[in-house]
């Protein structure tokens, strides 16, 4: 659900298009479904060779969300579900035998009945009685769930429910799951003087979805078969690019062809909801203000120092400004209304941006769906910078990855006259070049005279995105866990190191990653970096670079890449060479591989060098990737890019005596 429907505020809007002449009956009979039930004696289905090779199957799917007035002129929506699961497994029967139906707030189930069905047709009933209700980790959405007790390869497990929950006027349903699918219909019915529209996604087979219009009634309706499972692969995001329906209100017959819920309204709603401060908020504003005693300049940063030390989001604490004031916490829209209204006081010039998580569903500027409108963020013109209101565990400029290389609605105050408004625009929230998330290192390796061990002194530099996983959580770590944090990180090079010495530099809460990288400095010693073989030393120089992602995949690529950031890695590595010994096969740190050349160079690189210096070594190694997105049928190079790393990783220099 959207930040825009965590309460009722667009009532008002919806009320006024709906049709004053028209009324639907009060009770669900008078439903499409109404009557709908399963087969009630039925056998077991029978599965192709292929199918019954699957740890679980979805034999059926079936998801209607009807909209129906009742005798007050609310809208209501009913959905009605209906699964059959064949479980071939212990893996598919691990995954079923339990069963999460999501409730959400507001809502109600009305109905539920499940079964199972043997391999040899017996049938037995499951006691809906025993459900019991979570949350989840947020204490947000919750869930329902039961046991299904007594599943045995071949069973089938059946389950119909059906639910009623306020209208949303935005709706997204997943056609996709992790297991493959025999037929998986969803069905949306609206009254026939509503017009919903809706679209397949995902985005690169984005489809507009038409209706048909019975008994007074439109439909909408999509029937898939053979659906394949979507399987997680690396570098990509599944929940995104799972098959989905995307649907909203679009026209009312009361509004003719006036079109509903526009970005132009997104944006009037969202000025007058997060701008729209009563007096006395106003006054604990400037209360406040008095008492952060802001610097002349750079007032942004100070107010964002000054809030993200002070106040703490919580999104059951609402959002009135006096209360969130008072109680120095605030949902993530009443912490946006906190920011805008010090902005306002400060005349600072800015504009309100809304996104949502790409990693969830990318947004998209051609259907405005307000379920994309999921996080704030400030955007400032005159220095291009971000700032992510809801989250203290980023500075501006930075925001979350997965709010960047993504669309958005910019809205911008304006006044007319004497009167302030606001337009709204959709446009592109970029994300960070390479070289602003650095992954350095920086590592010289001593041997010891008789060669038994080594002594390894590495410098870890992390920045941007890289230093976000760990640089804003450092100052809560206790005091007497920090050391075995910063061990761990350098044990990723080094995994047998026995530590000298360790210390970590721009460890304070609130820095700025891209201008004060997270740095940690470490001396270690190591006596598995070096292996005799007879004569012979095996220097396990790739180790040092610590683990790689390997691309080794036998199956077809699925999605396009998706990286969650552009980043780099510089390492270099010096080493003595012990007097009297050289190396066979320097050769092997000589590797040059790239993908998507542009005219300022490639787009993924992975190139490795040597210099010799009497009996110093010194390698160079530059890893970087610059483009979030990649097709998949250029999947090849990518990954020709990401192996080169992961087979560094085990190169093996042979150290000798010189002949």
């Amino acid at each position: 659900m959207s930040i825009l429907f965590r309460g009722r505020q667009v009532l008002t809007l919806v009320a006024l298009a709906l049709p004053a002449v028209l009324q639907a009956q009060s009770l669900p009979a008078g439903l499409s479904y109404s009557t709908y039930d399963w087969e009630a004696r039925r056998k077991p289905m029978t599965l192709t060779t292929a199918e019954a090779q699957n740890p679980a199957l979805i034999l059926r799917e079936l998801r209607v969300e009807e909209y129906a007035l009742d005798a007050k002129r609310e809208l209501h929506l009913y959905s009605l579900d209906h699964h059959i699961v064949r479980v071939n497994t212990s893996e598919g029967i691990e995954r079923y035998n339990k069963i999460y139906l999501p409730v959400q707030d507001g809502g109600k189930v009305l109905s539920l009945k499940a079964r199972t069905i043997s391999p040899r047709g017996e049938v037995v009933e499951i006691d809906a009685a025993n459900m019991k209700e979570l949350k989840d980790q947020d204490g947000g959405r919750g869930f329902k769930i039961f046991a299904v007790e007594g599943l045995e390869k071949g069973s089938e497990i059946e389950y119909l429910f059906t639910r009623e929950r306020p209208a949303n006027y935005f709706g997204r349903n997943y056609m996709q799951d992790e297991v493959p699918a025999r037929d998986v219909t969803f069905e949306l019915i609206t009254p026939e003087f509503f017009t919903f529209e809706a679209r397949r996604y995902p985005s690169s087979t984005s489809v507009v979805l038409r209706d048909t219009v019975q008994n007074e009634k439109r439909i909408v309706r999509l029937a898939l078969h053979d659906v394949p499972a979507a399987r997680e692969e690396t570098f990509a995001n599944i929940k995104a690019e799972r098959q989905r329906v995307e649907y909203k209100m679009a026209y009312s017959q009361a509004r003719g062809r006036e079109r509903l819920f526009t970005w132009a309204d997104a944006s009037q709603f969202l000025y007058r909801r997060v701008y729209g401060w009563t007096k006395d908020e106003q006054k604990a504003v400037d209360k406040l203000l008095k008492q952060m005693a802001l610097p002349p300049t750079n007032q942004v940063v100070a107010a964002e120092q000054y809030i993200k030390k002070n106040f703490r989001p919580d999104d059951s604490a609402g959002e009135d400004l006096a209360h969130v004031i008072t109680t120095r916490t605030g949902s993530e829209v009443g912490m946006a209304r906190l920011y805008a209204a010090i902005f306002n006081r400060l005349n600072i010039t800015h504009e309100l941006v809304v996104t949502s998580d790409r990693t969830d569903a990318a947004f998209d500027k051609e259907f405005d769906s307000w379920n994309y409108l999921d996080h704030f963020v400030f955007f400032f013109p005159s220095t291009k910078q971000w700032l992510a209101p809801g989250r203290p565990d980023y500075r501006m400029p930075l925001i979350p990855a997965e709010w960047t290389a993504n669309e958005a609605l910019f809205v911008r105050t304006v006044k007319l006259g004497s009167t302030e408004t606001a337009i709204g625009s959709t446009g592109f929230i970029p994300t960070l070049a390479a070289d602003q998330s650095p992954s350095d290192l920086d590592i010289a390796v001593q041997f010891a005279p008789n060669l038994d061990k080594s002594t390894v002194t590495i410098r870890e530099t992390l920045g941007g995105y890289h230093a976000q996983q760990i640089q804003p959580f450092y100052g809560l770590i206790p005091d007497e866990k920090r050391t075995e944090v910063l061990q761990e990180l350098i044990k990723s090079n080094v995994p047998d190191a026995t530590f000298q010495q360790i210390k970590a530099t721009n460890i304070e809460t609130g820095l700025n990653p891209l201008e004060k990288p997270f740095i940690v400095d470490a001396t270690v010693e190591s006596v598995a970096l070096l292996d005799r073989a007879g004569p012979k030393y095996l220097f396990k120089v790739g180790t040092l670079l610590g683990p790689q992602s390997e691309l080794y995949q036998a199956d077809e690529r699925q999605y396009d890449v998706e990286n969650d950031f552009n980043r780099r890695y510089n390492r270099t590595i010096t080493f003595e060479l012990p007097a009297g010994y050289q190396v066979r096969n320097l050769n092997d740190l000589n590797v040059d591989i790239s993908a998507g050349p542009t005219d300022k160079g490639p787009e993924y690189l992975f190139k490795s060098s040597y210099e010799q210096q009497g009996q110093k070594v010194i390698v160079t190694i530059r890893e970087y990737y610059r483009q979030i997105r990649w097709p998949k049928k250029d999947f090849e190079a990518f990954r020709g890019v990401v192996n080169a790393a992961a087979n560094f990783n085990k190169v093996v220099l042979v150290l000798e005596k010189k002949g």
